[in-house]
């Protein structure tokens, strides 16, 4: 927790609405009795196993296992460390947050060094393109690209000049060379081993993250020469598959609209927000990933995609579709008119002619996949061409968790195809129930490290959480796992006289006791008398505890080796009567 006082994290857990917070990043997530309950951003699946206890200020995930407060959730969604996490939590809560570097271990200290060399970068490479001479081609570049000057501004765009400037630039700012090489900003000569800056003599496009944080950089060359573009290396800022061109700069408009549009390149979404369609923005030069999606999903429920009209941009859009459809969103795709990219379109003819000509007419990922396939068979279609077609089409509908939708695009494609709806859905059942297409149908769940609780361990931590008082009642010995002694000796040993002591608890606790503990913490079943079931639970085994002890005392006593005990008979008969009912229930 470094150095941010505990009545800081207190305030910030006190303010906040767990429910509100995985509401922006779980939709829909419904209410299911005193919980809410949606399905997991952790992991792919399609029946929801994920809860969320406003009560508690918990969730946890019955399916993969991953739980916590408000805390662990933010830096899980959003991969932040705990300072990152708190930062952004307080501004949401309100609370003013203030840490001296002490608070930051060295890995903590290393990302934010290199999170101030990045910024500095952006500044330095825009500076450059607006003042220094050498950017004069640079800046008839994005003339001739129609960028304005507030897109320019906006975007922060930039330019490396041909013999490097930044190893210089940034030594006189106290940047080590070799922190530039971590982050992808400079690189070895292969002859000489001498640095030299990653980017030179090309345009620049920074690149940043949903938080608005410059991760890393796309470079294009203005002339002959390949490759055309060049992004940042992937480096402990930066993975290109799970960042999205733009998303920052539009993120206002796509959580406003729910939806957002995905596009190819830079200038297509420079060009998009240029002409106020600002939910618009792209991957970088990879395909769309399951990071993107999620990322995506996030913020909207709803994906555009507009992709190039040719081969390659086709497919690219079928892929993408299909991962954004596997995600949960609700994708559509759509070409532009007369084989131009988004950028030249818009343009030449203006974002109305965008949206009448090519996002009005976008089709949903079935059927464009179906005429985009059909499109490539000899016409009419023969028997052989309908079933590769089916089967093609089939494999996207399988990826979709909604039921209704799968029915319904069934049974037009059955329609288009000229073929029984029935034959198709058993064709989907048979490649369902290949290992291969099961794969391709959904995600497992992550394997994690969970500690079990034996049944009667859960129930009597289960009492102890809905009422903490009771843990006075239960002695260490009468817990049977290590796990549950664990977790009855921090709770017993805190305070749980506020509203965030279940939080205060998963911080006290090992990742594995506290994955089991979210579980039981996210319960609402009502109990009208918890101290009187956790006491059944403790007279059974205390019974059984005092049964094995006199039980053998019993038997010699039985086989003249002992003299007889009249009142530890009397006990044992009563000790095996009260054991053999709770057998037979």
């Amino acid at each position: 927790m470094g150095l941010i006082p505990a009545e800081t994290i207190e305030a910030i857990r006190s303010r906040l609405d767990i429910g509100e917070l995985v509401a922006e990043y779980v939709t829909p997530l419904q209410r299911a009795g005193r919980n809410l309950k949606g399905c997991c951003p952790f992991h792919q699946e399609r029946t929801p196993s994920f809860i969320v206890s406003p009560e508690r200020q918990t969730f946890h995930c019955f399916g993969c296992g991953e739980g916590g407060d408000a805390f662990t959730f933010l830096m899980k969604i959003e991969h932040l460390s705990f300072m990152e996490a708190a930062e952004k939590l307080a501004g949401k809560a309100g609370v003013k947050l203030e840490a001296t570097e002490e608070a930051f271990g060295p890995e903590a200290k290393e990302r934010l060094r290199l999170k101030e060399l990045l910024e500095f970068a952006a500044g330095h490479y825009h500076e450059v393109l607006l003042k220094s001479p050498a950017a004069e081609a640079a800046r008839k570049y994005f003339a001739g690209r129609k960028v304005t000057a507030k897109s320019v501004e906006d975007f922060r765009l930039g330019y490396a000049p041909g013999g490097g400037s930044l190893l210089e630039a940034a030594a006189k700012k106290g940047f080590a060379g070799e922190l530039l090489v971590r982050v992808g900003l400079a690189a070895a000569q292969k002859t000489t081993g001498k640095l030299r800056d990653y980017f030179y003599d090309r345009v620049l496009f920074p690149i940043r993250d949903a938080k608005g944080a410059v991760v890393g950089f796309g470079g294009r060359i203005m002339g002959d020469g390949e490759p055309k573009y060049l992004n940042s290396p992937d480096s402990p800022a930066f993975a290109k598959g799970r960042v999205l061109y733009g998303l920052f700069e539009g993120l206002a408009a796509v959580r406003k609209a729910r939806k957002a549009v995905l596009m190819e390149g830079y200038m297509d979404v420079i060009a998009a927000h240029q002409h106020g369609l600002v939910q618009a923005c792209a991957p970088l030069g990879t395909a769309l990933t399951q990071d993107h999606a999620s990322l995506l999903k996030r913020y909207c429920t709803e994906v555009a995609v507009v992709f190039d009209a040719d081969s390659a941009g086709l497919n690219a859009a079928v892929r993408g579709a299909e991962v954004g459809l596997a995600a949960g969103l609700g994708v559509r795709i759509a070409t532009v008119p007369s084989g131009k990219d988004p950028d030249e379109f818009l343009h030449a003819k203006g974002l109305e002619a965008f949206k009448t000509d090519c996002l009005m007419k976008s089709k949903d990922l079935v059927e464009f996949k179906t005429d985009l396939l059909i499109s490539k068979e000899s016409q009419p279609l023969s028997p052989q061409a309908k079933s590769s077609v089916a089967k093609a089409v089939l494999a996207s509908i399988e990826q979709c968790p909604d039921e209704i939708l799968k029915a319904e695009w069934t049974r037009k494609l059955a329609e288009r195809l000229g073929v029984a709806q029935e034959a198709l859905l058993r064709q989907m059942d048979k490649d369902a129930a290949a290992p291969a297409r099961r794969r391709h149908q959904e995600a497992p769940a992550p394997v994690y490290e969970k500690a079990e609780l034996p049944e009667d361990d859960q129930h009597l931590l289960m009492w102890v959480l809905k009422k903490p008082g009771l843990a006075a009642l239960i002695k260490e010995d009468e817990l049977a796992s290590d796990t549950a002694r664990r977790i009855w000796k921090t709770l017993k040993g805190m305070s749980t006289s506020d509203g965030a002591w279940s939080a205060r608890l998963l911080e006290a606790l090992p990742e594995a006791d506290r994955k089991a503990t979210t579980g039981l913490l996210v319960d609402d079943k009502k109990e009208d008398d918890p101290e009187q079931k956790l006491m059944s639970v403790l007279n059974r085994r205390r019974a059984w505890t005092r049964l094995r002890e006199i039980e053998p005392l019993v038997r010699e006593m039985g086989d003249g080796r002992r003299a007889k005990d009249p009142a530890m008979q009397q006990e044992y008969a009563k000790l095996l009567t009260q054991t053999k009912k709770h057998q037979t229930r």
